[in-house]
C-alpha cells in the first residue's frame, strides 16, 4: 500500500413529494422505505477480529455521548442510519480515474459506506487503496486526489479542456448496469442544474429511489489521504522552525498536497502561503517523521513507508480520524440544511396568510435544531490531546463555530417572528372578545336594573297574571336588543 484515499460526499436529501411538510416529517428517517433487495447492507454485523479491534479503539477514543452520531445503534429514533455496500466485501471492486492524456489510475475499493442523518443530510464515503507501483510518486498522489474527488464540472468550458475534471470516473465490479457507475461528464450542459456524477446518484438511489440528492458544498468531495514517502518526510523532519518556513515556501508538494492542487500552488503570495501552511499544519510529530495538514478540502498525513506507520497511523486515518472528519462535515452540512429551511419558511411566511401553518413550520424547525445542537454539534469529542487539537483545527478551518452562531441568529429571528404572530393572533382574539363584551354590556345593565324575577316566576308558573309577566319579559328583551344594536352601530362606525 503506497497511499490510502478516502473521498467524502456530503449531501442534502429530500423525500420526493414531502417538500411542504414540517421539517421533522421531511427528515424523519422512518419515512424512508429502504430497498431490502438492494446491494446495501443495513448496519451489518461485524464478525472480523480486526474490525472488532478497530471499532473498540474508535469508541474508546471518543466520549460516549458522541457515539450516537458516529455509530448506528439500531434504535427506532436513531439520529443515524448506516449502510455498507456488499460487493467490496465479496470480491474486487475498483475505482478508476481516467485522464485526458490517456493515463488511468486504478484504486482498490476497500469499502463504500452510506450514512443518512435525521437532520436531512447524508454522507457517501469511498475508501480506496493505492497498491500499484506505477502510481506511487508524489505527482500520482496529487492527481488521484484532484481528479478522483471532482464529481461535476466547476466550469462549463472544462467539459472540453478537462483541466479540473477527469475524462471519466468509473466504479467497476458492482452489481447492476455498469453504465450506472461510470461518469464521463459528457451529459452536462449549461442548462443542467447543480447535480453530482451519475454514479453518486445511482449508488444512493439504489437504496431508495424516492430520494432527491442535492450537493451541499460544491463540485468536490472532501479528501482524507495517508501517503508514505520516506524522502519527503525526511526533509520535513530535519527542519527547525526557521528552516520549516523556508521549506514551506520552496517546496510545493506540501501546499499542493494539503490544498489538492496539481499543476502549481493556488497561492502566489509568500506571506499568505506561509501563514496558511503554518496555521493549518499540525506539527506535533514533525520530529517523529509525521505531518498532518487540515484545509477546507482535505485532511492529509505524510509519514514514512514502514509497516509500523502503515498498520498504525494509516489505520488511524481511516478509522479514528475518519469518524472525526465525518462528524465535522455533517455539522457543516446540517447548518447549510437548516439555513436552507430557514429561507424556505421565510418565503412561505410572505406567501400565505395561514399563520398557524407558519408557526407549526417554525416550531418543527426549531425543535430539530435543538436536537442538532445537543446531539451533533460538540465543542469537544475526545479526551486525547491530539484529538482535541485536531478537532479544534478542523472546526476552525471549516468555520463550524461561525456557521453555528449565524444559524443561531437566523433561528432566533424566526422564533421572534413566531412570537409576533402569536401576539398578533392573541391581540386580535382579545379585540373580538372585547367587542362582544361591549355589545352585550347593555343586556347586563338592563338585567341588573329590572331584575329577572318576573321571568323566573313566569318560568315556574308562580305568577297568576302570566300575560303581564310575558309582557314585562318582552319589554325587557326589546330594550336589551335596542341597546345592543345601538352599541354595535357605534362600534361599527368607529
Amino acid at each position: 500500500m503506497y497511499s490510502y484515499h478516502i473521498f467524502y460526499f456530503p449531501f442534502k436529501w429530500k423525500i420526493k413529494g414531502r417538500e411542504g411538510l414540517l421539517f421533522s416529517e421531511q427528515t424523519n428517517l422512518g419515512n424512508i422505505e429502504w430497498n431490502k433487495y438492494s446491494n446495501w447492507l443495513e448496519n451489518p454485523a461485524i464478525l472480523d477480529k480486526q474490525e472488532l479491534d478497530e471499532l473498540y479503539n474508535e469508541k474508546n477514543y471518543y466520549y460516549e455521548f458522541v457515539h450516537p452520531v458516529l455509530y448506528d445503534d439500531g434504535e427506532k429514533n436513531s439520529i443515524l442510519k448506516h449502510f455498507e455496500r456488499k460487493e467490496p466485501q465479496q470480491h474486487d471492486v475498483s475505482y478508476t480515474i481516467s485522464k485526458k492524456n490517456g493515463k488511468s489510475y486504478t484504486l482498490r475499493v476497500d469499502a463504500m459506506n452510506l450514512n443518512l442523518y435525521a437532520t436531512g443530510v447524508g454522507m457517501l464515503t469511498f475508501y480506496l487503496i493505492n497498491e500499484k507501483d506505477n502510481q506511487k510518486e508524489p505527482e500520482d498522489i496529487l492527481t488521484i486526489n484532484q481528479y478522483g474527488r471532482r464529481i461535476f464540472p466547476p466550469f462549463i468550458a472544462d467539459l472540453e479542456y478537462r483541466g479540473e475534471i477527469a475524462e471519466s470516473i468509473s466504479i467497476e465490479g458492482l452489481n447492476g448496469v455498469p453504465a450506472n457507475y461510470c461518469e464521463d461528464f459528457s451529459g452536462y450542459t449549461n442548462q443542467e442544474p447543480w447535480k453530482p456524477a451519475c454514479f453518486i446518484n445511482h449508488l444512493i438511489t439504489d437504496l431508495y429511489e424516492g430520494l432527491e440528492i442535492i450537493p451541499v458544498v460544491d463540485d468536490r468531495m472532501f479528501v482524507n489521504c495517508w501517503y508514505g514517502n520516506d524522502e519527503l518526510i525526511r526533509e520535513f523532519d530535519q527542519c527547525d522552525e526557521k528552516e520549516l518556513k523556508s521549506y514551506f515556501l520552496k517546496n510545493d508538494f506540501w501546499y499542493k498536497y494539503m490544498y489538492i492542487d496539481v499543476s502549481s500552488p493556488s497561492c502566489a503570495n509568500d506571506e499568505m502561503r506561509f501563514s496558511l501552511l503554518n496555521n493549518q499544519t499540525y506539527k506535533r510529530w514533525q520530529r517523529g517523521c509525521m505531518l498532518y495538514g487540515v484545509s477546507r478540502y482535505s485532511f492529509v498525513m505524510l509519514s514514512p513507508t514502514s509497516d509500523f506507520h502503515k498498520t498504525v497511523f494509516a489505520v488511524h486515518m481511516r478509522t479514528v480520524y475518519s469518524r472525526m472528519i465525518e462528524l465535522v462535515l455533517i455539522q457543516r452540512a446540517s447548518t447549510l440544511r437548516f439555513s436552507g429551511e430557514v429561507t424556505r419558511v421565510s418565503k412561505l411566511s410572505k406567501e400565505t396568510n395561514i399563520h398557524q401553518s407558519i408557526i407549526d413550520q417554525i416550531s418543527s424547525l426549531y425543535k430539530e435544531y435543538i436536537r442538532f445542537v445537543n446531539q451533533i454539534h460538540f465543542r469537544e469529542v475526545t479526551a486525547q490531546d491530539q484529538g482535541v487539537e485536531l478537532y479544534e483545527m478542523m472546526t476552525k478551518t471549516l468555520k463550524i463555530v461561525e456557521y453555528i452562531q449565524d444559524l443561531d441568529n437566523e433561528i432566533g429571528e424566526l422564533s421572534q417572528y413566531v412570537h409576533l404572530i402569536d401576539d398578533k393572533i392573541r391581540n386580535k382574539n382579545s379585540a373580538y372578545l372585547n367587542k362582544i363584551a361591549t355589545i352585550f354590556l347593555p343586556a347586563t345593565l338592563v338585567a341588573g336594573l329590572f331584575g329577572m324575577n318576573a321571568i323566573q316566576n313566569f318560568d315556574h308558573g308562580c305568577d297568576p297574571h302570566g300575560e303581564i309577566v310575558l309582557w314585562q319579559f318582552l319589554m325587557q328583551l326589546g330594550i336589551v336588543g335596542i341597546a345592543c344594536l345601538v352599541v354595535y352601530k357605534i362600534l361599527k362606525k368607529k
